[in-house]
């Protein structure tokens, strides 16, 4: 039994699923393990998403440098920030 869980934080929400993915490959690429949590039925039902936004999951340690390469690539238009800047 792990005794340290990892602490992960949301950095982001997106209302378009390939935005979220589009962001995720971009943290992924930089080396930040991240993950992706969408609800809209596979993709059957886009409007879930503006009510349950995509999000993206990272270490709580690499929130700083996921905040930095989101707004490096422009990521930050259309996009939900929770902590990030």
């Amino acid at each position: 039994m792990n005794k340290n869980p990892i602490t992960t934080i949301v950095v982001a929400r997106f209302h378009y699923r390939h935005q979220a993915e589009l962001a995720h490959g971009y943290l992924e690429d930089a080396g930040i393990q991240a993950a992706l949590l969408i609800d809209d039925a596979g993709g059957m039902d886009v409007g879930l998403s503006f009510v349950n936004p995509a999000r993206i999951l990272v270490r709580e340690e690499d929130r700083q440098q996921a905040c930095k390469v989101l707004n490096d690539v422009g990521m930050s238009q259309n996009v939900e920030y929770d902590e990030c800047p």
